[in-house]
């Protein structure tokens, strides 16, 4: 399928997140993507930048998914999936509770991760999206106990939105062309 490309950071995402996407590229591009120009995307091709990340502000739960693309945010959700619309903030270390509500406060973001930015920095004018399955909260810090927890959900959400990916980048694929 030529229309959609998703990068996510660990091969453990990548694994998850081939459950559901059948011929879809899922590039793992490492944690931080240190060297984003490495990466080379197929013209014309959709991106989803995908994986796991932590929640900014309360009311976001572990597994629950972060969407900046408000169609992307509406379909996932008229297919039952916990989302959130808003943006994803980057950090190039992992954010503690005390950073939390700052970042949150001075970025507007709802969640937090290490790479998004820097990949969607290659988009151009293609469509593009990040979806964060969240693993920590600001009451459930990712150093601690529910962390497991946490995590497992967060994968299993992304091993079961694949289905909605693909539909939403022919979407947008089809809605370029017109």
């Amino acid at each position: 399928m030529g229309d959609l490309v998703v990068v996510t950071a660990l091969r453990i995402e990548r694994f998850a997140l081939r459950r559901g996407l059948g011929d879809v590229p899922v590039i793992a591009v490492g944690l931080g993507v240190r060297h984003p120009s490495r990466l080379s995307l197929p013209p014309g091709a959709c991106l989803v930048v995908a994986g796991v990340g932590g929640a900014l502000v309360d009311g976001i739960a572990p597994g629950d998914l972060v969407v900046d693309d408000l169609s992307l945010a509406m379909s996932l959700r008229a297919n039952g999936f916990p989302v959130h619309h808003g943006e994803v903030a980057l950090s190039d270390h992992l954010v503690g509770p005390s950073e939390r509500s700052e970042l949150a406060l001075h970025t507007g973001a709802l969640a937090v991760d290490m790479e998004s930015a820097r990949v969607l920095a290659l988009a151009g004018d293609r469509p593009h999206a990040v979806v964060r399955a969240i693993v920590d909260t600001p009451s459930r810090a990712l150093l601690g106990p529910a962390t497991l927890g946490g995590g497992v959900a967060a994968l299993r959400r992304l091993a079961a939105i694949g289905p909605v990916l693909r539909h939403w980048a022919e979407s947008q694929v089809k809605e370029v062309q017109q």
